[in-house]
């Protein structure tokens, strides 16, 4: 919980560190960096995602199960923090937040899921936040832990902590896309996430 605590006290102070620039550097190289706009589904769609269940960075359990018949969710799972901070992760995340709005408007909320120890999840969050279009302070969804690795056994996408992988979920609970990446940089873009979505709404 003092991980939990410290990851808080981050997003007070995060204001304060982008103002001054501190993540200038960072956010050059996300510019730079290229996901696929051209994707399908590469796995088999897994089935009862509902029963997944995580904590977030607040402690205050999330399951899956609670937005069914609610909204559509955007399920990421990270990498996570097998040594050093992975670049594609905390751009993809930075381009979630940035595109939130974009994504909301199709009734989909983000989960994204940061496999092992929450060690470095401060790190994780501060490089996250440094979006490469627009300063903000905050991730405006929910980050959640999956220490036990209970999603990356679920999905079997286990490698190091995790491949890079993606699901869309739709509001019956049904997976209706789903991507792992074969690499750290093989991820799919926003313009791809939200073409998902608008076949689910439309």
């Amino acid at each position: 919980m003092a991980h939990l605590a410290k990851s808080c006290l981050l997003l007070a102070l995060l204001p304060v560190a982008i103002a001054c620039g501190c993540f200038s550097g960072q956010n050059s190289n996300q510019r730079q960096i290229k996901f696929k706009d051209d994707v399908e589904t590469n796995v088999d769609l897994p089935a009862n995602v509902d029963e997944l269940e995580f904590l977030d960075t607040s402690g205050q359990k999330v399951n899956l199960s609670d937005f069914i018949g609610k909204k559509n969710v955007v399920l990421v799972i990270t990498r996570g923090f097998s040594g050093k901070l992975c670049p594609f992760c905390t751009t993809q995340t930075s381009r979630l937040i940035s595109n939130y709005g974009e994504i909301s408007k199709r009734n989909a909320e983000v989960l994204l899921v940061y496999p092992g120890s929450p060690e470095s999840l401060d790190r994780f969050i501060e490089a996250a936040l440094s979006s490469e279009k627009k300063q903000v302070d905050r991730v405006p969804f929910p980050i959640l832990l999956d220490e036990e690795l209970q999603a990356v056994n679920f999905f079997d996408i286990s490698d190091a902590l995790a491949f890079p992988s993606t699901y869309v979920i739709d509001k019956e609970g049904k997976v209706r896309f789903a991507y792992v990446g074969s690499s750290p940089s093989d991820r799919p873009s926003l313009k791809a996430l939200l073409k998902q979505l608008d076949d689910i709404v439309s």
